[in-house]
């Protein structure tokens, strides 16, 4: 584990404190103390501010302790860590939530799916003090109070371990901080709790960042009509924008009567955004008689209470809360970080003002209180962020009850634009949940790209049943000009042959070798819920050779590995032959890819191979089984060798067989 310099030192640094309720914040030097046990200490990178830091600031909260140190949106960067932390280290890029995750099997919040009410810590952290009672604040010999379990309206700050989700450091810093709270919240109140489904309604009293990101939510769930219910006009073009089909002013209607005059029964889902009692009651008799559910997400002043009339509870009304939009922090938070990444969540049109430095925060407060701002973000200190690989999701389709992606992405191996497809058996982030996935890859022959296999070899009932992320890598580079790269079929783009082309012409972009058995998976594992530690590998006459090679070159890197009739000795094979020469110099370079070669090197552990041939494959020649299985046969290692009568050099034979792939890799890769 990385250490830092200021391990178990106190920090001093600047910090915006709030000595008392509605007086503005003193930006001033502090001493942070290090992290105890099961503590982290974090650099603060950017902060977002949010209505609940208002609320309190400005005494609403009953809760509320000055003086603190506000602040539970944001980014931050581990500089160092107590005893008994495992879970991240120094260098880690996290959110820190207010919400914990402590995935003590003992506890029955964060065993169960209904709900992410972890209390672990949540007696210390409303006394504003940390898990052992006291506080890692202070000044001048005096202490301060923490606010929320984050207080990040500081330069460093100490949070819980179990605080902490860990995201992709590739992100950007100065925007997903938002995600620690309000259009976090606003999300998993129409993706969680409660789920919003297609086709149904939706209102949404409140257009601040989290009714907006509700409205956003419920159209990213399919949702039929989408209704926006705010006193401030200035915010319709907004909703608009992000889903909502009609808005209006409840100042100039009722809104329940204005509704039930769009919809006879009422709507779907309603939710309070504004914490007014009297608007969580309205929200409630809007609610769809027989099954509407209504969800109240604002927080009411202190001593507040709701009411409305049994009969509207016994006619079928569902009345219920959300706390974080019901996302589980440490699981959940990293994946949506993600779905930001990779452009299936847009939060930019949240962030509505944007300060530089710390000194700044009194002014953002000022700006929020105008009723112009959604969310303002604080600079506090430099993001170092890791370069981006550019990832995007180019469709996303549902299939066997997962999803089925198309992925674009900045290959620095290969200098240019790829594309993959990816499965991963369940399509939401609360499915999610739990062990990541392991992954099996599928590498496709000559000719093929990214999209023959996912399309042609019906893998996704068999995947799904044994609960494998299936990737599909392309087959080569694409789009370079280079010439002779499209002459023939059987080299040059589509004709990959899963090597590190060595050749001065091709060897800036063709090194499919190490885009496969490195670049590629982490990629994966940092943008989807899949394991990089947990993978096989398969694939498909150049791609079966590509399979059998990076398996026989890489012991332990896959826990098994199968193959639909692979260029098997591919140094005696006219394809080979003029493959090796143009991208490694000579036949005799292509060795160290030669499967029939690799095996009788190989000193890996000896799982048994998978190997299916065809025996009406026009191809046979070139493939050569036969050398393969008595190199195999000499090395000691078993290989379930099936010669498919009648069966030929296509999809279709693959599709006739990739259920027992598929089961042959679950056994190693669910073990």
């Amino acid at each position: 584990m990385e250490s830092s310099s200021t391990q178990g030192q106190v920090i001093k640094c600047k910090a915006a404190v709030a000595w008392e309720a509605n007086k503005p914040l003193d930006i001033c030097e502090i001493e942070v103390a290090p992290p105890q046990k099961g503590e982290i200490r974090v650099r603060v990178v950017a902060n977002a501010l949010c209505h609940t830091d208002i609320y309190t600031l400005d005494g609403h909260d009953p809760e509320g302790l000055f003086p603190c140190i506000l602040g539970h949106e944001a980014t931050a960067i581990v500089e160092s860590v107590g005893e008994g932390v495992t879970s991240v280290q120094v260098g880690d890029t996290v959110i820190p939530c207010y919400t914990p995750q402590c995935m003590e099997r003992d506890c029955v919040f964060c065993m169960s799916q209904k709900t992410n009410l972890c209390p672990k810590i949540r007696a210390t952290q409303g006394k504003g003090v940390m898990p052992d009672g006291t506080t890692r604040f202070s000044k001048d010999g005096k202490p301060i109070y923490h606010f929320m379990g984050c207080s990040t309206f500081s330069e460093y700050t100490v949070i819980a371990e179990i605080s902490a989700a860990k995201i992709n450091p590739s992100a950007d810093l100065n925007k997903v901080c938002m995600l620690g709270c309000g259009v976090s919240t606003g999300w998993g109140a129409a993706m969680v709790n409660p789920e919003v489904k297609p086709g149904t309604t939706v209102a949404v009293w409140g257009l601040g960042a989290v009714g907006l990101s509700v409205i956003q939510a419920a159209k990213l769930q399919g949702a039929g009509k989408i209704y926006g219910i705010d006193v401030n006009t200035d915010k319709f073009d907004h909703a608009k924008k992000l889903g909502a089909d009609e808005c209006m002013n409840p100042l100039e209607q009722d809104s329940k009567d204005w509704l039930l005059g769009k919809e006879k029964w009422g709507i779907n889902y309603t939710y309070d955004c504004t914490g007014n009692v009297a608007v969580m009651r309205t929200a409630l008799e809007a609610a769809h008689r027989g099954f509407g559910e209504s969800c109240i997400i604002g927080v009411a002043a202190a001593g507040k209470e709701i009411q409305t009339r049994p009969f509207q509870l016994v006619t079928g009304r569902q009345w219920k809360g959300t706390a974080f939009g019901g996302w589980k922090s440490r699981e959940d938070v990293p994946k949506l970080v993600n779905k930001v990444i990779v452009g299936e969540l847009n939060i930019d049109d949240f962030i509505t003002h944007t300060f530089e430095s710390l000194e700044d925060v009194n002014q953002s407060i000022d700006i929020l209180h105008s009723g112009k701002c959604l969310r303002a973000v604080v600079k506090i200190s430099q993001q170092e962020q890791r370069p981006s690989l550019k990832v995007k999701i180019l469709s996303s389709l549902k299939y066997h009850g997962g999803v089925l992606k198309t992925v674009s992405h900045w290959s620095s191996v290969n200098n240019c634009e790829m594309k993959f497809m990816i499965y991963l058996p369940n399509e939401t982030i609360k499915e999610q949940r739990g062990k990541p996935y392991p992954a099996l890859y599928f590498l496709a022959g000559l000719t093929s790209n990214h999209e023959n296999a996912p399309i042609k070899s019906h893998f996704g009932s068999f995947a799904k049943k044994h609960g494998i992320a299936m990737i599909f890598p392309d087959t080569s580079p694409r789009g370079i000009e280079i010439e002779g790269i499209r002459e023939n079929w059987w080299f040059g783009e589509g004709a990959g042959y899963y090597v590190d082309a060595t050749n001065e012409k091709w060897s800036k972009h063709f090194n499919m070798y190490s885009y496969i058995t490195k670049e590629l998976p982490e990629l994966v594992s940092d943008h989807f819920h899949v394991d990089k530690n947990k993978s096989s590998i398969t694939g498909f006459s150049m791609g079966g050779m590509g399979a059998l090679a990076l398996y026989l070159r890489n012991p332990g890197l896959y826990q098994s590995v199968s193959a639909f009739s692979p260029i098997s000795h591919p140094t005696n094979s006219e394809w080979g032959k003029n493959a090796f020469e143009h991208y490694l110099g000579s036949v005799d370079a292509g060795k160290s890819y030669d499967p029939s070669l690799l095996i009788a090197e190989y000193d890996g552990p000896k799982t048994k191979i998978l190997f299916d041939q065809g025996s009406s494959d026009k191809f046979l020649q070139n493939l050569q089984p036969e050398t393969f299985l008595n190199a195999a046969h000499k090395a000691g290692i078993d290989v379930q060798y099936n010669f498919r009568e009648g069966y030929s050099h296509d999809y279709f034979y693959v599709a006739s067989f990739i259920e027992n792939h598929i089961e042959f890799h679950s056994r190693y890769l669910n073990a």
